[in-house]
């Protein structure tokens, strides 16, 4: 991973501080830098499950609407039956 050095269009590049060195009232340069990367790597984290998770579903699709045909034909089948089992007891 490149460093702020490394990057001119940094949004760092007009601090003049030490990594060291605290800003009054704030954090250091390094432990905000710290904190926007670990909410980067835990967005990028959740995003990632959430990508499988939704793969995940799509794949499964034709298996769900296979299932559904079935689960259709079973019960037109059996209301079939039914009927004609009330036709036969008139």
């Amino acid at each position: 991973m490149p460093t702020h050095d490394d990057d001119p269009n940094s949004l760092k590049k007009d601090v003049q501080e030490p990594e060291s060195a605290g800003r009054q009232g704030g954090a250091p340069v390094s432990e905000i830098e710290r904190k926007l990367t670990s909410a980067a790597e835990e967005l990028g984290t959740w995003l990632g499950t959430a990508e499988r998770k939704t793969t995940e579903f799509i794949g499964q699709q034709g298996t769900i609407a296979d299932h559904l045909v079935r689960i259709r034909d079973t019960a037109s089948r059996l209301l079939a039956q039914i009927e004609k089992g009330r036709e036969r007891s008139r």
